[in-house]
């Protein structure tokens, strides 16, 4: 908002106009105080200085709605070159379904650190868990009966956080004290520990040891013993395996477009040491790959295309049309696992793995899992300091017995 001395027409020749102008919903707008003659710019000045100092504007200072801000954000978002499209879909539905629908005020300068405490928060705990789904290339999300949990609300709350900060960026008035809200200490106290499905170490060993395809056997021993994530592991190149010295590079993920996301952030690029028994496994499908790699020498490729086979590992473990899928859900149900949550279990699984065996410090967990202890959120073991030769024994027992 600001006030200002123009020269326009009016009845009987130009004159002196002094004018608040504000912003509303994205338009300029402009209220005329009083009208001076020309000969009266002293007089027209007073009065634009006495609206600026003492603050007498009667005008609605920057009615911006919610519904407003949020779009104008979410181009700021969905604009960045940098985020990958699951990170913006992400972000998204933080703030259109945990925070929108309990948003009480119309306005953003109406809205106060109170209602967000009393409605606002409420809501974002009692709001349901959501699963992504994909039909005819589309994605959508489904609401599941389950509240969503500690660490959701903390992540929804951070992200409308960002918005607030946002709008402050932009001189949208709201109440910034949002953006230093701090839960209360005790405030997760009633929450228990959710435990995540995760199949047990004979369940993994068996399912794969009866998985005949050797680009599949690769695939699924390499994501329960790096633990990295499905995007990074559809990533892997040629040039991404060090056979000299034991490990792969992980420096980029695959978004959901199938365009390669090279990591800007120092602690996602990481080394990753593996088994001899991978390498191996490495080595023989290499060798064996008869497909045309024509997809920046990605490993795992589709046998028509050369593309990453984005259906078939997306949730690998999902009834589908794949023949993989349908393998490895026979192989479960034989075994009588109740196979969930598609890729996911093979990353607990291996950092669960990685803390039975007591081989890693707690940073060399961070580095090797791009994570830390609290989203972990188990206890890792301190000040191993393993040799190198140590270091590598142990990393060779990870999948023992595959």
């Amino acid at each position: 908002m600001k006030v200002q001395v123009v020269t326009e027409p009016r009845a009987g020749g130009k004159k002196l106009c002094v004018q608040v102008v504000w912003q509303e919903n994205g338009k300029i707008k402009k209220q005329t105080k009083e009208v001076f003659g020309l000969n009266e710019k002293r007089k027209a000045e007073a009065l634009r200085s006495k609206l600026e100092i003492a603050q007498k504007v009667d005008v609605i200072d920057q009615k911006i709605t919610f519904d407003f801000a949020f779009k104008e954000y979410f181009k700021v978002l969905n604009n960045d070159p940098d985020t990958s499209s699951k990170y913006k879909d992400m972000q998204v539905s933080y703030i259109t379904n945990h925070v929108a629908p309990y948003i009480n005020k119309e306005y953003l300068s109406d809205y106060l650190l109170s209602d967000f405490i009393e409605t606002t928060l409420i809501g974002i705990k009692n709001s349901k868990r959501l699963d992504w789904r994909t039909k005819d290339g589309k994605g959508y999300y489904v609401k599941r009966a389950e509240a969503i949990g500690k660490v959701t609300i903390k992540a929804v709350v951070l992200e409308f956080k960002k918005f607030v900060n946002w709008c402050n960026s932009h001189k949208y008035k709201i109440d910034y004290s949002i953006a230093n809200f701090k839960f209360p200490k005790n405030y997760f106290s009633s929450y228990t520990k959710q435990i995540a499905w995760m199949p047990t170490t004979p369940q993994l060993l068996a399912i794969v040891n009866k998985e005949p395809d050797i680009k599949l056997k690769t695939f699924f021993k390499c994501a329960a013993e790096t633990g990295v994530r499905l995007n990074e592991l559809l990533g892997i190149c040629y040039e991404s395996v060090d056979f000299d010295n034991g490990g792969i590079y992980i420096d980029h993920s695959i978004d959901n477009e199938n365009k390669f996301r090279p990591y800007k952030v120092k602690t996602s690029r990481r080394f990753i040491e593996i088994s001899d028994e991978l390498l191996e496994l490495f080595s023989i499908w290499m060798k064996t790959q008869i497909f045309p790699v024509t997809h920046r020498n990605v490993i795992f490729t589709n046998p028509t295309n050369g593309k990453v086979e984005k259906r078939t590992f997306k949730r690998v473990f999902n009834i589908s049309g794949s023949r993989a899928n349908k393998k490895i859900k026979q192989c479960a149900k034989l075994l009588g696992i109740d196979w969930q949550n598609g890729m996911s279990p093979f990353r607990k699984w291996s950092i669960s793995r990685m803390q039975e065996l007591k081989i890693l410090t707690e940073k060399q967990m961070d580095d090797r899992f791009a994570n830390s202890k609290e989203i972990r959120d188990s206890n890792y073991i301190r000040d191993l300091n393993l040799n190198e030769k140590q270091r590598k024994t142990a990393i060779n027992q990870i999948t023992k017995g595959w």
